[in-house]
């Protein structure tokens, strides 16, 4: 049975490094609408067009960072509510706090259980429904 691709939950994925791109393509591909940019001012471009309905948001990336991104959002009633899940290499309590203070959802460190990723996307995704 095909899942109507309109109907699917649509994830907003911002990394710029293409094979963590390639490793949430292989995540997520057969139960979600995908978009994947590689840098900030993209992520934010598709922000405004493409409504998702959970945003993955690599911390350091190019253009204005996850944490930038984070707080543009939170600050915007369009966006106040969107699921945000911050991942990042970086994986100190200092890191994590600065994201979480920045409005993320939750902050995930590199490298992540993909299992793990996979059942916090799903839970973000049944409590924002």
């Amino acid at each position: 049975m095909t899942i109507d691709a309109s109907k699917r939950p649509r994830l907003l994925i911002a990394d710029d490094e293409p094979t963590n791109r390639a490793i949430y393509v292989e995540l997520f591909e057969d139960r979600y609408e995908l978009e994947l940019v590689g840098d900030g001012q993209s992520c934010l471009e598709r922000l405004a067009a493409a409504r998702p309905d959970l945003l993955i948001l690599d911390v350091a990336m190019p253009g204005p960072d996850g944490i930038e991104i984070c707080a543009q959002l939170r600050a915007a009633a369009s966006t106040a509510t969107l699921p945000i899940v911050l991942v990042s290499g970086y994986a100190s309590e200092s890191d994590r706090a600065r994201g979480l203070a920045a409005g993320a959802t939750q902050y995930v460190s590199k490298p992540f259980d993909l299992f793990a990723l996979e059942e916090l996307v799903e839970q973000l995704l049944a409590g924002s429904s």
